[in-house]
């Protein structure tokens, strides 16, 4: 499980705060199983391995007498294993079956257990009543682990549900609107009362609404505020976004690999297969002083910027030869093994951005960038309408064709009918009548469907400068994670940080969904914490993304930071890429 997360500390604010809470309250789940030294097995949902990886570490879970930590799809439990188990896994009632197989198994061979289920991040009726209709409600105990907002970087936050888009849009349903809200009472219980809460779109508005009856209701709120504004953004105001290739390095590694909870699966040509013949995983975070001076950087400006790292590297290894004095011999020893691991370091990142570069010089990437700008410019857009039917008619990844349909419908609100149809029967003929559903599931969110009404892109890109010459090596504008084009997330975010806002309101009122902005009062004598050392500091906002964000809105978030007297945290449903908000609609992901 977890390593040292000390890198969390060293933000705007200190998230391994909020760390520190999540790993209390899972040590104390496990803690009230151990009192009477019962040795315990944890079994866990997952996709909640990696979540739970950055909470508690191993060797703490050890010391509450945790023996084994076991998948929850094993088939059963080896004789030897630990009479009791506790189960973590996420509201999903076809993992139930999975603990029905255990409990099953063990009355047949007479073994006695005692289970407990801890729902994260709460129960729901749906899974009592699979408990009751699997008839083993009265064999298993059931609580909760209410992981709320989970620390990913000392400037990131993730609520770690990936449906939360396509169910509040589909279905209506807002739980997961719901578990935001609360994880940001959780975040206001640690930092102090937000003074602001500002939005833009209808999911954005829910929660702010959520957040401010939920302030108003408790009296736990007592910690001086570090945060000063909350600014809400619904996806569904910039579809255009994540429809891209995202050009930062951070970005283009989640495109082209991957990156779940911090962690990215290496290709075989960065590191052969561990011992067990699985890909080797690397931690992703800014832990890695390389990593954190790279990840935001356009992948055009990482190569020499690599090459300058190696040069001063060797420089220091060639220390070595001049250190004669015992004095100067202790200095260059006392750098060895900070040498070694930026050495372990430059390595990696050299091996993946030679990789990325391959990728990226490929005629594929190439045509699907030029597609995008083409798109993105306004121009004739026939050429990409070929373009996408010979991908069409060559099977490509079908997530490649749909992104590329999606951002042609939403930069025109909408495809001509002639033009849907079209690629309706060709996707339905190529890839089959089974995404016939998932085809009207991204009509009915706004993703892909016909015309309606004049397209509102061409007004937002002037007022809004979406579209600017930047150079990659050097920005000046937050455009450069894009190749030119600004995220339109962004620069609303941009907007509603500031104190004067409603002067843009023609230019919002453009985008889809209501503008809001609340006032919480704060309690008698707190005043905002000033930080340690410093008689002002700037303001700190933080960024809630409702439905995910990309990995480039996050680096633009972060130039601003380097850039404005004003500093960003970013938080947000899940992080996604196009292919990723795709395969929500595409994939049988239901909760069940």
């Amino acid at each position: 499980m977890s390593k040292n997360k000390s890198y969390l500390s060293s933000g705007t604010v200190s998230l391994a705060e909020l760390r520190d809470v999540l790993r209390r309250t899972i040590l104390n789940c496990v803690s009230q199983h151990s009192s009477q030294g019962n040795k315990l097995a944890m079994v866990i949902d997952p996709s909640l391995v990696g979540e739970l990886g950055l909470i508690a570490e191993f060797s703490a879970l050890r010391e509450r007498n945790v023996e084994k930590i076991s998948p929850i799809d094993v088939p059963s439990f080896p004789g030897d294993y630990p009479r009791t188990v506790l189960y973590f896994t996420r509201p999903k009632t076809s993992l139930l079956n999975h603990i029905k197989n255990h409990v099953m198994a063990d009355q047949g061979r007479r073994e006695e257990r005692e289970y407990t289920v801890y729902f994260v991040p709460r129960k729901n009726i749906a899974c009592k009543k699979a408990l009751e209709a699997l008839q083993i409600s009265a064999l298993v105990q059931v609580g909760e682990y209410p992981l709320g907002l989970l620390p990913l970087d000392s400037d990131l936050l993730s609520m770690e549900l990936p449906l939360c888009y396509r169910d509040a849009r589909l279905a209506g349903d807002r739980t997961d609107l719901f578990l935001t809200a609360q994880g940001l009472m959780q975040l206001q219980s640690i930092f102090g009362l937000i003074p602001r809460i500002v939005g833009k779109g209808e999911l954005a508005k829910h929660v702010g609404d959520l957040l401010l009856r939920m302030s108003r209701e408790s009296n736990a709120i007592t910690a001086a505020p570090e945060i000063d504004t909350v600014v809400l953004i619904d996806r569904g105001i910039d579809l255009v976004t994540p429809c891209l290739t995202q050009l930062t390095y951070e970005g283009l590694t989640d495109e082209l690999l991957g990156i779940n909870t911090t962690m990215v699966e290496l290709p075989l040509s960065v590191a052969p297969p561990g011992p067990t013949g699985k890909a080797v995983k690397a931690p992703l975070n800014s832990g890695d002083k390389l990593f954190a001076e790279i990840r935001d950087m356009h992948m055009a400006a990482v190569g020499p910027l690599l090459g300058h790292r190696a040069r001063t590297l060797r420089a220091e290894f060639e220390e070595r030869h001049d250190a004669k004095t015992v004095s100067q011999i202790h200095s260059f020893t006392s750098k060895i093994k900070r040498m070694q691991e930026d050495q372990l370091s430059l390595k990696l990142h050299t091996d993946l951005a030679t990789f990325f570069n391959g990728a990226a010089k490929s005629e594929a990437f190439t045509a699907q960038l030029d597609a995008e700008q083409v798109l993105l410019g306004g121009a004739d857009a026939d050429k990409t309408n070929e373009y996408v039917e010979d991908c069409i008619a060559r099977k490509e990844e079908l997530t490649k064709v749909l992104r590329l349909v999606c951002l042609h419908s939403v930069l025109c609100n909408g495809l001509k009918p002639k033009v849907f149809e079209s690629y309706r029967r060709d996707i339905i003929h190529v890839y089959g009548h089974e995404y016939l559903v998932p085809l009207d599931q991204l009509a009915k969110c706004g993703l892909l469907c016909t015309q309606e009404g004049r397209p509102s892109f061409p007004l937002l890109r002037k007022s809004l400068r979406l579209l600017t010459d930047t150079d990659t090596g050097s920005p000046s504008d937050i455009s450069y994670v894009y190749n030119g084009y600004a995220p339109i997330s962004v620069r609303v975010a941009h907007l509603l940080a500031g104190p004067d806002w409603r002067s843009s309101s023609d230019t919002l009122s453009l985008l889809p969904g209501p503008e809001f902005e609340h006032t919480q009062t704060l309690p008698t004598g707190l005043t905002p914490r000033a930080r340690e050392g410093e008689g002002t500091r700037p303001p700190v906002t933080l960024v809630v993304f409702l439905g995910g964000c990309t990995f480039a809105e996050i680096s633009a978030l972060r130039f601003l930071s380097h850039t404005e007297e004003r500093d960003y945290i970013v938080g947000t449903t899940s992080l996604i890429t196009g292919t990723t908000l795709l395969n929500s609609f595409l994939r049988n992901n239901d909760r069940d």
